[in-house]
């Protein structure tokens, strides 16, 4: 072996300690033999109380929340005279998580001004791409299905022109469900925005639209083909073109809905 410490260089060290394994050691030990049957067993530690307040609190942050959004946004989205001055706002919204995530701002499309209002609940993959609030299949279904009553969403097409917004400018992750801290401080934001369009009517794609804006149950299920209301404009929730791309039998519903919107807008005519 080694005469010296000196001789113990860190190679050696490691080929003594290669050697050890090699001979079956598995385990370093002590000096002197340790009898572990005189041992205590461990204590376990001491959980720490939970105090009142934290065992009562809520799990998710309540709707109100503006954190994300900051508080001189409130006056700048009061004082917006245009989409256009909205959109650049939400470009402002670094702190949002939508925003890190996402490839394009999907905010308006179509008229500026419009009797009818199209809302659609959020991008999906292709509007993300785009910057579009309805493109590729969703926007043709879309443009069928608006044209199938006289209006029309683009502006190279025929029929009474409507705008398109997206209450969620942002897609998800994964076109996750949204949380309340995404959607809440988005609600200033969509309301100036409708102010600003000042439809007759709404018609809702999807079923966020109708639960934040008009406290309707969160599925749309439940909610397409009953009237709802946004700040005394009646909004009427259907289902969103891609669900009826992947389930064919709700188009049927939709059409019952389309021919409801037709209707009313006649009567305001």
């Amino acid at each position: 072996m080694y005469s010296t410490a000196n001789d113990l260089t860190s190679v050696n060290a490691a080929r003594m300690l290669l050697w050890l394994r090699d001979m079956g050691a598995d385990e370093v030990i002590a000096d002197q033999p340790i009898n572990r049957f005189l041992e205590k067993p461990p204590q376990p530690k001491a959980r720490p109380a939970v105090l009142p307040q934290q065992a009562s609190a809520p799990k998710t942050l309540p709707r109100a929340a503006t954190a994300i959004a900051p508080a001189d946004h409130q006056n700048a989205i009061a004082a917006a005279r245009s989409l256009a001055d909205l959109a650049a706002l939400l470009n402002t919204f670094e702190n949002h998580p939508l925003k890190v995530t996402a490839t394009n701002l999907c905010f308006h499309d179509g008229a500026e001004q419009a009797r009818v209002l199209v809302l659609v609940d959020r991008p999906r993959n292709e509007e993300d791409r785009t910057g579009q609030v309805l493109a590729a299949k969703h926007e043709a279904l879309a443009e069928r299905m608006l044209g199938s009553i006289g209006l029309r969403g683009r502006a190279d097409g025929t029929g009474e022109a409507v705008a398109l917004l997206s209450f969620v400018p942002w897609r998800p992750p994964g076109n996750r469900a949204l949380t309340d801290l995404e959607c809440g401080p988005l609600l200033p934001i969509v309301r100036r925005a409708i102010a600003l369009i000042n439809p007759s009517l709404i018609l809702a794609f999807g079923h966020l639209p109708g639960q934040w804006l008009a406290g309707a149950s969160g599925s749309i299920a439940r909610q397409r083909g009953e009237w709802l209301e946004v700040d005394g404009i009646p909004m009427l929730p259907t289902f969103h073109p891609e669900t009826l791309i992947t389930a064919p039998l709700n188009k049927r519903l939709t059409w019952h809905d389309l021919l409801a919107l037709r209707e009313k807008l006649e009567r305001l005519s």
